[in-house]
């Protein structure tokens, strides 16, 4: 059998380049073809790292027509509402902006936010985006795809990012070649959101929670077209080989290991603008504590920039910047597999990860350690951004009332929520394994990989 991977984005390096995904494959007498818009020399390192060789052939990115973007975007934005309304959470339309860098852009959003307005229902905006996919066919990139798939033959075509527009034409190509197609969902939050501009055959998923949501977001898509997989991301941090002694972390990168490490993850500017002034709170909150070292791990995807003055402010925060490749935009930003490494190993060794709502608090209760959340607004801060908007997001409702992390409510909080989830995990986040499992639902009997392995052979399989 030869399956395509399509990796339109540096971010399926991590789940599909260092993961056991290509190498189960291969082991099972499977040939392995990438379709990729990634540098060479990326797919070098990851051939060097799996030993293994790979039959390779660029993906070109292609912006769709403007008829195509306009049924895309209608549909997209009536899809937003709908969930709103069906959740009863307005924070969901906040993941619809019609703001654009170019007067046609701006004219293509406006037309697109009125027409998508009128879909009242899922059906509707269905046939909507269904309008745009036939459409699609009729275009330049469609007839690229159809003969460069007609020209390595695959078995299966495999998109390792659910939300890249370009992508939609080589789908529609695969599915006019009656290629069985697959994708996963990349993320525990793009579902509401309604970043899914093409439809597969298959759907990979990382737990039964997120099914119900692709299925409740997307009622149109049938339950036996999404397989619960998990996700490969999670498969690095039960590699034990990975974790290194306390003392040999420490050596490599500079950090006292008679100390306990709290690590600040940070995030997007989008996501939290006043990021700088929550770490300089919490590098105060901590200064005086001798038993404690502050580490800081910077968004991948941003420059360190905008902390500068923060890092100058307290030189005893250990600065450990994400081992990752920065491109032009965030599509070509992919990580180096020694990342891969030092997440893994922050996660096992701090006893603490402090942020604003990131997916990291998941990544570290995988050792059972705590995510303690900030949830103030900063009085020196942006004045029309609130974490108010941020906690009320839907993808934190699936804590329910479970007491997954913990919750720092003012900057005079930091200092006793720290020592208390150091001291006492269960007190201050008892559920948080509840809540990986629901999230995350990782399979201890099983890697992801072997689970996106076994469902995509058995697509291939099924539909020839």
């Amino acid at each position: 059998m030869k399956i395509c991977l399509l990796i339109p984005d540096g971010v399926g390096i991590r789940n599909y380049l260092y993961s056991d995904v290509i190498p189960i494959f291969i082991q099972a007498g499977h040939e392995v073809v990438l379709w990729h818009s990634l540098d060479e020399e990326l797919i070098q390192k990851a051939e060097d790292l799996l030993q293994v060789s790979l039959e390779k052939y660029p993906f070109i990115h292609q912006p769709n027509g403007i008829g195509v973007q306009f049924l895309r975007e209608a549909g997209r934005f009536g899809r937003i509402r709908l969930n709103a309304q069906a959740q009863n959470n307005p924070t969901i339309l906040s993941n619809w902006s019609g703001a654009s860098s170019s007067f046609k852009g701006k004219m293509l959003n406006m037309a697109a936010e009125l027409f998508g307005a009128g879909l009242t229902t899922y059906e509707k905006v269905a046939k909507t985006e269904t309008l745009g996919f036939d459409w699609i066919r009729s275009s330049k990139e469609f007839s690229e795809s159809t003969a460069f798939l007609k020209s390595i033959n695959p078995d299966l075509l495999f998109c390792t990012h659910q939300r890249v527009f370009s992508v939609t034409a080589a789908i529609e190509a695969a599915k006019s070649l009656d290629i069985p197609t697959s994708t996963a969902i990349f993320s525990w939050d793009n579902l509401p959101k309604g970043r899914l501009p093409f439809r597969t055959d298959q759907y990979l998923v990382w737990s039964n929670h997120m099914k119900e949501e692709l299925v409740t977001y997307y009622p149109e898509i049938a339950p036996d077209k999404v397989v619960v997989t998990g996700s490969p991301q999670f498969d690095f941090y039960f590699k034990k080989d990975i974790v290194l002694d306390r003392k040999d972390f420490a050596e490599k990168y500079g950090l006292n290991p008679e100390k306990v490490w709290i690590c600040f993850s940070g995030c997007d500017t989008l996501t939290s603008p006043n990021d700088p002034l929550y770490l300089r709170d919490v590098a105060l909150g901590l200064s005086d504590q001798e038993g404690l070292q502050l580490i800081f791990r910077p968004v991948p995807v941003e420059k360190v920039d905008r902390y500068r003055s923060v890092l100058s402010e307290f030189p005893q925060i250990k600065l450990l910047e994400p081992q990752w490749i920065k491109g032009s935009h965030w599509g070509n930003f992919f990580p180096l597999y020694e990342d891969i490494e030092l997440l893994v190993n922050m996660a096992f060794h701090c006893k603490v990860v402090v942020n604003m709502g990131s997916t990291m608090a998941l990544d570290f209760s995988t050792f059972g350690n705590v995510g303690l959340y900030l949830r103030y607004d900063h009085a020196n801060g942006r004045k029309n951004w609130s974490v108010d908007t941020i906690f009320k997001f839907q993808h934190f409702r699936s804590m329910g009332t479970w007491r997954a992390v913990g919750y720092v409510n003012s900057p005079d909080e930091i200092l006793s929520q720290t020592l208390k989830a150091v001291s006492s995990p269960d007190e201050v986040a008892p559920d948080r394994q509840l809540w990986f499992d629901r999230i995350v639902g990782q399979d201890l009997e099983k890697s992801s990989a072997s689970r996106i392995a076994d469902a995509l052979m058995a697509l291939s399989k099924r539909k020839n």
